[in-house]
């Protein structure tokens, strides 16, 4: 998993204003299919417009924070949202995994015992 703020829209989705896609969006992403990574949370949220990071001095909102994971292992997480921070330009991304929810359960199943 790559957690990164890579300061690159991947879609035009991830920005409040009209944005082409330029030569540094078309060549991660023809990186990450090389890789076999997406966009976690793009494939949990394909139409979804959130963001992680406001331009106070454009006015726009964009996503290029990221969570990248191998398509391999997406079956392994539970949700992922965007969390907005009164301290920072940027947000928080939270990503939960099965795991947890399972130990959850196990721990109320013996307590029930």
């Amino acid at each position: 998993m790559i957690v990164e703020n890579f300061n690159i829209l991947l879609s035009a989705l991830d920005s409040s204003s009209r944005h082409k896609s330029n030569k540094e969006t078309l060549d991660l992403s023809c990186t990450l299919d090389q890789m076999d990574l997406t966009d976690i949370f793009r494939i949990f949220h394909p139409a979804a417009a959130e963001y992680t990071i406001i331009s106070s001095t454009h006015g726009t909102f964009s996503r290029i924070d990221h969570m990248l994971g191998h398509k391999t292992s997406l079956n392994k997480f539970l949700k992922i949202e965007i969390i907005s921070s009164i301290f920072s330009d940027h947000s928080r991304i939270k990503l939960e995994k099965l795991q947890k929810l399972y130990k959850y359960i196990e721990i109320k199943q013996h307590a029930l015992e």
